[in-house]
């Protein structure tokens, strides 16, 4: 029974070693770092209806295609609950949210507008 118990914990143990070793080897060859990001620029006015909807098919998008998003909202003046919204989306941790506009691994803007139309236009 001794034995038993010895041979499961050194299998344990091999187990472990060699999930820790594949772990630390996919990390080091892993080059999502080196990626440039594609680059969102949301202008937003009163857009709390739609915008958690477009951030997480932005942030859906970018899982699956393996390509480094960053989100940029650009508020213009809300007076709804989008800028309540927009602080609790910066705790996403796919995305980067109310951050610099520029970063040198940009690969380009796009510029999606969710700005609810005005009244009169």
């Amino acid at each position: 029974m001794e034995e038993l118990i010895v041979w499961l914990l050194a299998a344990f143990g091999c187990s472990s070693l060699l999930v820790m070793i594949a772990e630390r080897w996919t990390n080091r060859t892993d080059s999502v770092s080196e990626l440039p990001y594609e680059h969102y620029r949301l202008l937003v006015h009163n857009s709390e209806q739609v915008l958690e909807r477009v951030v997480r098919s932005l942030l859906f998008r970018s899982y699956w295609s393996g390509r480094p998003i960053r989100i940029t909202l650009i508020d213009d003046g809300s007076d709804d609950d989008t800028k309540q919204m927009a602080a609790v989306l910066t705790r996403y941790p796919y995305g980067h949210f109310l951050g610099d506009a520029h970063d040198d691994r940009t690969a380009g803007t796009i510029v999606i507008d969710l700005r609810e139309k005005k009244e009169g236009a």
